[in-house]
C-alpha cells in the first residue's frame, strides 16, 4: 500500500487529508487577505474622517467650542448624577441596617415570649 490510498482507524486516507489540509490553507489565506483589505479601507476611512474634522475646525473654532463645551457639561452631569445615586444606595443601605437594629432592641424578642409560656406551662 502507498501512502495516498493507505486509511486510518476511522476510515480517512490520506489523500483525504491532503485535501483537507490544502483547502484549509487556501481558506486561511483568503482571510487573511480579506482581513488586510478591510483594514486598509478603514484607514482610508478613519484617514478621510480625521481630515475633514481637521478642516471644519479651522472654519468654525467657535463652533467647534461650543460642542466640545456642551460634551463636557454633559460628561460632568451624568457623573454628578452617578455619584448621587451611589451616595443614595449607601446611605440607605446604612438606615437599613441601623433600623434592623432598632426594632430588635425594641424589648419584644421571641425568646422572652417563648420563656413566658414556658413558664405558664410549668404552673399548670
Amino acid at each position: 500500500m502507498n501512502a495516498t490510498t493507505s486509511t486510518n482507524t476511522n476510515g480517512t486516507t490520506e489523500a483525504e487529508k491532503t485535501s483537507f489540509a490544502d483547502k484549509a490553507h487556501v481558506q486561511l489565506d483568503k482571510g487573511k487577505e480579506a482581513i488586510a483589505d478591510a483594514a486598509g479601507r478603514s484607514k482610508e476611512a478613519i484617514s478621510g474622517a480625521a481630515k475633514s474634522t481637521t478642516a471644519a475646525v479651522k472654519k468654525k473654532p467657535g463652533t467647534t467650542a461650543a460642542i466640545v463645551a456642551g460634551a463636557a457639561a454633559a460628561i460632568a452631569g451624568a457623573a454628578f448624577g452617578a455619584s448621587k445615586l451611589i451616595d443614595k444606595k449607601k446611605t440607605g443601605a446604612k438606615t437599613k441596617s441601623a433600623s434592623g437594629t432598632g426594632s430588635s432592641s425594641s424589648g419584644k424578642s421571641t425568646s422572652s415570649k417563648s420563656g413566658s409560656t414556658a413558664s405558664k406551662s410549668n404552673s399548670k
